[in-house]
């Protein structure tokens, strides 16, 4: 053979040497997609099982575990979501709502998202408004470049991605799915559509079940608050169920006080800081922004602020990260110039700092766990620090936060925890990656102490964002 014929043969022998290779059929496709086979005998029972007319209820599983679970070469799972499109629909549409935020195969899911716009599949909004819910750093901050973006605009129109989000959410059951209706109602705030949504639960007559939008419309009624966040709505729906009528009723009256701008995006963890300052420095209420700014500046550079930080070695995440108040201007909110006012004033409380350094003494001693809780008011107005057991132990590096220490924070003005591995500690004053990471998903402000000498602690307030600012030290009483 010679020229053209010889590379034609040549080439078509190759090609079937390929496709022999990546594909062989196993004895047992379900066995095979279960685990048991290669990648090249996966890929051969995918293909198996679509050449069959209709496929039993155990192949069904097969499938849907192959276009999820964790170990699948990423072309035999595209076969299998190919072969569900056709065979099994419906249970490939329940498999990805149910398991596409916990995907971290990220070029996967991307693909996915590309797929269900190219062909139209309306009927899978779900997964993709459940895959854009949860966070995906390496697909960056920006919403309109998420691909579940890009699909939600390729199947109803760029223009209509809030009226479908919008669709999303008014159609799920306010009560089977609740947790659906959170999820979109995040993504339109997300998305820039805060005032439609605030149009939304103050005009329209809320269904009898629908708790939600009835919660939402109450709190937007007497103060004036639109929650944003998922974890937000949850916390309201809490507040709604155990908070008692004077709470509100002092909610009301503080909010009153405050000027404008600080109303402006303000946030349920506002609440309970807003009652302190109330009780305490209700002369810091109707100040400004700029105000409470200049005299916290003023104030921290007596208390020996901004001098331990933690060390971020490493962590590329947090090369760049202040927790000097002087350089965060533009980042820090009304009500965190306020929630730092009043923590410093806790502290300055004998009894507060007697029952800080009792807890932080404690958690040095234990080498099982750190040590965490909440700072409320009690009954009578007084400073009350609630000390809550870690869910688990096993690591002095850790607080793991049962749901007592939630159901306490919701009326709480601070969750607060220890760093109190050794009494020179300073190198770890601050809060650290998963502590920014708590107050991204609970919204709650934070505080750690950090043991810098056996009789001194620094502590730092945080925040969603993350914002950290640096207080300065605290002495035993």
């Amino acid at each position: 053979m010679q020229g053209s014929h010889a590379v034609r043969f040549w080439s078509l022998l190759l090609a079937a040497a390929f496709v022999g290779a990546c594909s062989q059929k196993p004895m047992d496709p379900v066995a095979a997609l279960n685990g048991a086979g290669s990648p090249e005998q996966q890929m051969g029972a995918v293909e198996a099982l679509g050449a069959k007319e209709t496929l039993s209820e155990d192949e069904k599983r097969a499938l849907r575990r192959t276009v999820f679970g964790a170990g699948v070469s990423l072309d035999v799972r595209e076969a299998a979501f190919d072969l569900m499109v056709r065979a099994d629909r419906d249970g490939l549409r329940t498999t990805l709502e149910t398991n596409i935020v916990r995907m971290e195969a990220f070029e996967y899911r991307r693909w996915l998202m590309e797929q269900i716009a190219a062909r139209g599949m309306k009927d899978f909004t779900v997964v993709v408004v459940n895959s854009w819910a949860g966070p995906v750093p390496v697909w960056g901050p920006d919403e309109r470049k998420r691909p579940e973006y890009e699909a939600i605009a390729g199947l109803y129109g760029a223009d209509r991605v809030g009226d479908a989000l919008f669709a999303v959410m008014m159609e799920a059951n306010p009560v089977r799915q609740s947790a659906l209706r959170a999820r979109t109602w995040e993504l339109l705030m997300r998305i820039g559509e805060r005032e439609r949504l605030k149009e939304l639960v103050t005009r329209a007559a809320a269904r009898p079940d629908d708790a939600m939008v009835r919660d939402i419309k109450q709190l937007v009624d007497d103060l004036g608050i639109l929650p944003e966040t998922r974890e937000e709505l949850l916390w309201l729906a809490k507040l709604r169920q155990t908070a008692s009528p004077a709470y509100w009723k002092l909610a009301g009256e503080a909010l009153k006080q405050v000027p404008d701008e600080g109303k402006e995006h303000f946030e349920l963890r506002g609440i309970p800081v807003v009652i302190a300052a109330h009780r305490y420095a209700p002369e810091l209420l109707a100040q400004p922004k700029e105000r409470l700014y200049a005299d916290l500046v003023a104030t921290l550079k007596t208390r020996d602020a901004a001098r331990y930080s933690a060390n971020f070695t490493g962590w590329d995440s947090g090369a760049k990260r202040t927790e000097n108040l002087g350089t965060q201007r533009d980042e820090v909110r009304w009500i965190d110039l306020l929630a730092c006012n009043m923590a410093i004033r806790m502290v300055d409380d004998p009894a507060v700092r007697a029952r800080l350094f009792d807890i932080a003494d404690r958690d040095q001693q234990d080498r099982r766990t750190e040590y965490g809780g909440v700072v409320r008011l009690n009954d009578t107005g007084g400073w009350e620090v609630v000390e809550v057991r870690p869910r688990v132990t096993g690591s002095d590096t850790r607080f793991e936060a049962p749901q007592e220490l939630f159901d306490q924070g919701y009326t709480s003005l601070f969750h607060f925890h220890m760093h109190a591995q050794d009494f020179e500690n300073g190198s770890y004053a601050g809060p650290h990656m998963g502590d920014f990471a708590y107050a991204g998903s609970t919204r709650a402000n934070c505080l750690v102490f950090t043991f810098v000498r056996r009789d001194l602690m620094n502590f730092d307030f945080y925040r969603h964002g993350p914002v950290v600012v640096d207080l300065g030290t605290v002495g035993r009483s």
